[in-house]
């Protein structure tokens, strides 16, 4: 990820429309999923924010490559952070009951590695919540800002799960509302250019606007917990160590 995003991430992912979505997803599984007093691992924790909601439901530790990630979870008070390679992750075998990893695993070029690690250190049982852009057709400047290597399709990333020794038990894509407009403006981007910048398309909104798009995806995302949507933005899979 380019260094800027880390401060936007940090400025916006409290209040941001996509976080709150993703964030509600995340409570609705842990409250069916996680155990009681469950030891849980962020994989790639940014800068804290879903962190920060782990750490209601057990123990939280989480890791990221980046030293300017840390320290604005540090800002943030959280001290179970650490800087770690998702790939060579610092934990015993099968130490945690469960493990998140949103929008990360996409940065690794080598994420058969990413996948393999994590179920290493998932306890037998323990489960994966993982979330990852769809569809390498909607690829633009954002992915580059924001370090992605690929987007997935569902089948590949089923493979890359199953290939790690985990079972899913649920994939599903998610941000279907915003997707007519996201490929429509991807689209255009790729016929008349996107000029040379490298910029994420995270950027504050007005507040309005922020508002209803916030409810919206936050309706879809209650929706997703218990429904598989066909077609989306993004990726969401539960799986299970087997």
């Amino acid at each position: 990820m380019y260094p800027a995003e880390y401060r936007v991430m940090f400025e916006l992912e409290d209040r941001y429309w996509w976080y709150r979505g993703v964030r509600t997803l995340i409570k609705a599984w842990l409250d069916r999923y996680a155990p009681r007093d469950a030891l849980m691992l962020d994989g790639g924790c940014g800068t804290g924010a879903n962190l920060e909601l782990l750490q209601q439901y057990g123990a939280a530790i989480g890791v990221d490559i980046s030293d300017q990630a840390i320290d604005f979870c540090r800002v943030r008070g959280i001290k179970r952070a650490f800087i770690a390679s998702l790939n060579e992750l610092p934990f015993p075998s099968d130490s945690f009951d469960l493990a998140i990893s949103f929008e990360v695993i996409c940065n690794i070029a080598d994420d058969q590695t990413t996948f393999a690690e994590i179920a290493r250190v998932l306890k037998p049982g323990g489960r994966l919540i993982v979330q990852l852009p769809a569809y390498q057709w909607l690829w633009s400047m954002h992915d580059v800002a924001v370090g992605h290597q690929r987007r997935y399709s569902a089948r590949d990333l089923r493979a890359e799960i199953t290939r790690a020794g985990m079972t899913v038990e649920r994939l599903t894509h998610a941000n279907a509302l915003m997707f007519p407009a996201i490929a429509a403006d991807r689209l255009l981007r790729r016929v008349f250019g996107e000029g040379k910048t490298i910029r994420s398309d995270l950027t504050p909104l007005p507040r309005v606007v922020n508002a209803i798009l916030g409810a919206l995806y936050v309706a879809e995302m209650r929706l997703v917990a218990r429904a598989d949507a066909p077609f989306g933005v993004s990726l969401l899979a539960l799986a299970r160590k087997r």
